[in-house]
């Protein structure tokens, strides 16, 4: 199992930071064609789509918790309420993303790499599995060690 560092950020906006975000990869064929027409054309979204894959995969890491001074109870509610923020956040994503998807294949007609197609197929299918993942996740059932600050 490899570890995921999260730094709590106190305060009234809830803050999660994490760190060493794994390189981005799929299983599936299609994903895979599109990262690496991604990684030539736009490499800038690749980052990005990294933290998806990862929120996607939450259960599978150890996660480290800077949390300064607080519970673990509170850790665990603050990172509830922050997977809730994203999973309402990628379902409103995936959603824009089916309904603007059909008008990518008239761009299919251009010269070159379908690119817009591509990177909307990519960033939907990421975001999808994200939102599936973080729809099943139960905070309570993640491994996670609190790192206090000395």
């Amino acid at each position: 199992m490899d570890t995921l560092i999260i730094t709590l950020a106190p305060g009234e906006r809830k803050q999660v930071e994490i760190s060493d975000i794994p390189e981005l990869s799929s299983e599936n064929k299609l994903v895979n064609k599109s990262i690496a027409i991604l990684r030539k054309t736009a490499p800038g979204i690749l980052h990005y789509l990294s933290k998806q894959r990862l929120l996607s995969r939450l259960p599978e890491y150890l996660i480290e918790v800077r949390a300064g001074g607080m519970s673990e109870i509170e850790v665990r509610k603050y990172l509830g309420a922050w997977m809730r923020r994203k999973r309402l956040r990628r379902l409103l994503y995936v959603t824009l993303e089916l309904l603007v998807m059909p008008f990518t294949a008239f761009v299919a007609i251009l010269p070159g790499p379908n690119v817009v197609f591509y990177g909307l197929f990519v960033v939907f299918y990421f975001h999808f599995k994200a939102f599936l993942s973080l729809s099943k996740i139960k905070v309570e059932e993640l491994n996670i060690t609190i790192i206090r600050d000395a």
